[in-house]
């Protein structure tokens, strides 16, 4: 007869050495104990029945206009086109705010804010010049097509 821990601590062990993860040591011991004890031979061997109940099971493969259809709602296009939509419009709004101002209250700019329209100039002129390029090879793109 065994221990009660030494019993519960083997029941644990139970869905490990059914999948051949335990160590060789503790599968031994697992081994053992279910020569020895019938109550856990039986939850072992229920637990293996479910194991070849569960890799007999079939899911049906959803059908492929199906698929497209699930990756299409799942994509990321819209919130991808969303954001770039928050991105223009902030540009335009920033711009037109920015022209306005000027407008305004003309006045001879800082050097801090001639650095700063320089670094924002930059950036702008950077963007748009990636964003040029890749409208260019977007149409010679040979793996825009391709699916999984």
């Amino acid at each position: 007869m065994t221990a009660p821990n030494q019993h519960e601590e083997i029941r644990q062990m139970l869905s490990a050495y059914l999948d051949g993860e335990l160590t060789q040591g503790s599968a031994q011991r697992v081994r053992v104990h279910l020569e020895d004890c019938e109550e856990c031979r039986r939850a072992f061997e229920e637990m293996a029945r479910l194991q070849e109940l569960t890799k007999e099971l079939a899911f049906a493969e959803p059908p492929e206009a199906r698929m497209k259809d699930l990756e299409k709602s799942l994509s990321v296009q819209a919130p991808r086109r969303l954001g770039w939509l928050f991105v223009l419009a902030g540009v335009a709004a920033w711009f037109i705010y920015g022209t306005i101002t000027y407008i305004r209250h003309w006045r001879p700019p800082t050097v801090e804010e001639l650095i700063g329209s320089a670094v924002v100039i930059g950036f702008v002129l950077l963007f748009v010049s990636v964003a040029v390029e890749r409208l260019r090879q977007l149409p010679h793109d040979k793996y825009r097509r391709i699916e999984k």
